[in-house]
């Protein structure tokens, strides 16, 4: 009887510890101008990737530091914003505010924000992308979170950081809408060019070389052609796809976490993806526009099944 008692005690032990476990917290400040609708699938899809990726305490040092720092602040750790596009949506908080980001990010206090197109929101098509979007800067939060906010171009390659949510978002929009817009976005020549992709790739490291104009990176898409073709060798290496993907969204950011500020990006790489920066773009420099077909994540991939 004492060993069960003894056992009973540690179980309501270990049971309020894990639910005394803190969430990062977001404060959403949603525009009166957004339609019913998207309110209501923006809280859903909050509640989904928080779920599937969800930063708390336990995440690291810093974002339990962070977690104290700003509650103390402002009682949550980061503000999202969203509006359908209008002029100055918040004046009596932010001012300037245009374009979807986490904004400010090497300030002690980003935040995100989400300026969608009236256009999109009207479109069958596009509408997809206002919920996605969702997911893409979620996906920027979760990366400054595993990397202890070493996610910046000056440490991070802008390709990985970008494409890596472009990727995300699409298995998402896939996943529970049915719209696969991956594969049109990187069909489409405009968009991006497999020579500067292949040949040039550096350039994708930095935003400043790797514009969303002038067919360069637009939409992100040269940045995903990148990422999928990682994930395209790591599968080479009898790495299953979740597996690799998960290297790819979730291993290398905490490897980046482990150095200090203003090291290099390339050992972590090499320490994730047991590769080097200059083999891995040797054999993307071997890569054609129609190798897509064979890189495009499988059909079934759901988000939970690279984050379990």
């Amino acid at each position: 009887m004492k060993k069960i008692f003894i056992v009973l005690i540690a179980l309501v032990f270990y049971s309020t510890s894990v639910a005394a476990v803190e969430k990062f917290k977001f404060k959403y400040n949603l525009h009166e101008n957004l339609p019913k609708k998207w309110v209501t699938e923006f809280e859903n899809i909050m509640d989904i990737v928080q779920e599937v990726m969800p930063i708390n305490e336990n995440t690291n040092h810093w974002v339990k530091n962070n977690m104290k720092l700003m509650n103390m602040k402002q009682g949550y750790g980061m503000d999202i914003y969203a509006w359908k596009r209008t002029k100055n949506p918040f004046p009596e908080k932010r001012a300037n505010m245009k374009g979807s980001c986490i904004c400010e990010t090497n300030s002690p206090a980003p935040w995100v924000q989400l300026d969608l197109n009236p256009k999109d929101l009207a479109d069958s098509r596009n509408k997809i992308r206002t919920y996605s979007v969702i997911v893409h800067e979620y996906f920027h939060v979760y990366q400054r979170a595993l990397s202890h906010d070493k996610f910046s171009d000056r440490n991070s390659p802008k390709w990985l950081f970008e494409g890596g949510a472009k990727v995300l978002q699409e298995i998402y929009a896939r996943q529970y809408y049915k719209k696969y817009l991956l594969k049109s976005d990187l069909q489409e020549q405009k968009r991006w060019s497999i020579k500067k992709v292949s040949k040039e790739t550096n350039l994708y490291e930095k935003y400043n070389t790797s514009p969303q104009k002038n067919g360069f990176d637009s939409n992100y898409a040269g940045s995903a052609f990148i990422v999928l073709a990682l994930v395209n060798e790591l599968k080479k290496n009898n790495i299953s796809e979740q597996e690799a993907f998960e290297l790819v969204f979730r291993e290398f950011w905490i490897q980046r976490g482990k150095k200090p500020r203003g090291w290099n990006w390339q050992p972590a790489f090499q320490n994730t993806f047991g590769m080097t920066v200059t083999e891995f773009y040797k054999r993307l420099s071997k890569y054609k526009r129609k190798d897509l077909k064979k890189i495009l994540p499988n059909k079934s991939l759901k988000i939970q099944d690279i984050f379990s």
